[in-house]
């Protein structure tokens, strides 16, 4: 999974939905986990896409800024994310 971390609501869901049409349609939004969010609130859009190169595509088609994107993987059993670039 990965994350594209985004400032508001309303502008993760407008990417979500630009997600969906573009074929991803698991892509939704969720509050962005605690792990990589410093403070404040955020969202992000939760994607199964496996590379974050069309994540920022869609966005810069649509004029979404993305504030970074995250990679969830597993190790030894738990969740860890890494920083991603598109």
């Amino acid at each position: 999974m990965i994350y594209a971390v985004i400032g508001s609501v309303t502008t993760a869901g407008r990417l979500a939905r630009k997600m969906q049409e573009a074929g991803d349609l698991s892509a939704r939004v969720v509050h962005t986990p605690s792990e990589f969010n410093n403070g404040g609130c955020s969202y992000s859009v939760k994607t199964a896409f496996c590379s974050a190169e069309p994540i920022y595509r869609i966005a810069n088609a649509n004029r979404i800024r993305i504030k970074r994107c995250y990679r969830e993987n597993y190790v030894n059993g738990r969740k860890v994310y890494n920083a991603i670039s598109g």
